[in-house]
């Protein structure tokens, strides 16, 4: 089997859809390769929240309650929402004694949420079987259980051998196979890729939970680590995760603990009921960004070609900003990268200048500060941050908001601020040591 499509998609979640949602409506004939049997079931650790009302990459998402549109402002694309959801309005960031940081005041923001939202929480299941139902209506061909192996341009196009030998060519093709793409793996794309080590990830759903921010993203500092937690789409439920970047240590013994025994979190969890078949997991190799996106016809969009999770809002539009241009390329007969010049300068714009260039280091501060430390310094916060679901951003209201207070703490906790410099002054280091934990994908 070898049939010749004028696009070919890697990739059937948010960014794959996207794409085959917007080329479809231009008439192209599509086909989508996808290495999942049951491609709306999610396997991996994924919240399933969609930015909303604040600007991602470029695009804003309105979430029209009453009918569950979800409306997107720059693109001009709705998408059909019929499942249950939680609303977000922030982030609020935890201490080990208990204290927060807030980006905004819940209690206000809940008394408007169709304005005040900042994400919603969705079934993403349930999302990516809509977009599968109405792209396959629509004319597009679906393999799922397809894994491809390889990719290589001949004249007739891009060819892909697939594990069951297979092949499918595409005049172009879009890579949306997520974060540890296989396709920029065997293309080449990862060798000029900075590597920042390699996160294991476990999650746990559960049932109930006493914690006094529920509608936001929370992140808590334990003795043991920094755990997290989100709403999921149905009322009164949470995913809870433990990342590390450690061999050493094992992220379903520290979820263990963060739930059973640490004061003052296990408090909250103490009712709890634990969704044992909802335990999900993932192993994350974080690189910087794709500079260029693109090689031999082929289109990377998405997780596939970012440091990490771009976000659903920012793998969508990605998606749908691809789809759109390919169309247009082949519409004009440039079937090569002299076809695509808008999506590179919009990816630039909107993607690489403005988050792509941004280095990272070891962030290891719960090494350096103690508990106390960490305890004093989240207590100088007496303010509401601005809300946000934006996790750069909340970094920088973090750092411009705690830049007025290093005069205060040196004079208060003079050791403190030892502590916090020579953080600093070790983050490369720190990133060393993650670096030797990891491994690349090349």
């Amino acid at each position: 089997m070898n049939v010749k499509y004028d696009l070919v998609i890697v990739g059937a979640g948010p960014a794959g859809l996207m794409a085959a949602s917007a080329a479809v409506k231009e008439g192209l004939k599509i086909a989508i390769l996808e290495r999942k049997k049951e491609i709306s079931k999610i396997h991996r650790s994924c919240g399933g929240v969609l930015n909303i009302n604040e600007d991602t990459f470029g695009e804003v998402v309105h979430f029209d309650q009453g009918t569950g549109d979800l409306k997107f402002v720059n693109s001009g694309t709705t998408i059909r929402y019929d499942g249950p959801y939680q609303d977000l309005f922030g982030f609020c960031l935890y201490a080990p004694g208990g204290g927060r940081i807030e980006f905004g005041d819940f209690a206000e923001l809940k008394k408007d949420p169709e304005k005040n939202r900042l994400g919603i929480a969705l079934k993403k299941g349930r999302l990516i079987q809509i977009m599968l139902d109405e792209i396959i209506a629509a004319g597009v061909e679906l393999f799922p259980n397809t894994n491809v192996v390889s990719v290589r341009k001949e004249q007739a196009g891009v060819v892909m051998e697939c594990e069951d030998k297979r092949t499918f060519t595409g005049t172009f093709v879009i890579a949306a196979d997520g974060i540890n793409s296989r396709l920029a793996r065997v293309m080449g794309m990862n060798k000029e890729r900075e590597f920042y080590g390699t996160t294991r990830d476990t999650s746990i759903e559960i049932k109930g939970c006493a914690c006094p921010a529920s509608e936001g993203f929370l992140f808590m500092t334990t003795k043991k680590s920094i755990f997290s937690m989100i709403p999921l789409a149905e009322e009164g439920y949470y995913h809870v995760y433990a990342s590390t970047f450690r061999r050493d240590e094992k992220p379903v013994e520290m979820l263990d603990y963060f739930l059973k025994e640490d004061p003052p979190f296990s408090q909250w969890y103490r009712d709890s009921e634990i969704i044992e078949q909802e335990r999900t997991a993932c192993v994350v190799t974080l690189m910087s960004p794709i500079k260029k996106p693109f090689k031999d016809n082929v289109l990377f969009v998405g997780d596939a070609c970012w440091r990490r999770e771009m976000s659903n809002v920012g793998s969508m539009n990605s998606g749908w900003k691809a789809g759109k241009c390919i169309a247009a390329a082949l519409s004009s007969s440039n079937e090569n990268e002299e076809g695509i010049p808008e999506y590179l300068d919009w990816y630039d714009k909107y993607y690489f200048i403005p988050w792509g260039v941004r280095k990272q280091g070891g962030r290891n501060f719960n090494e350096y500060l103690t508990y106390e430390d960490i305890d004093y310094l989240v207590g100088l916060c007496k303010d509401k941050l601005p809300p946000t679901l934006d996790i750069i951003k909340a970094v920088n209201f973090i750092g411009e908001y705690y830049g007025e207070l290093m005069t205060q703490i040196y004079e208060e906790r003079p050791d403190t601020m030892d502590r916090m410099m020579v953080f600093r002054e070790n983050m490369e280091p720190d990133l060393e040591k993650r670096l030797k934990w990891g491994f690349k994908l090349v």
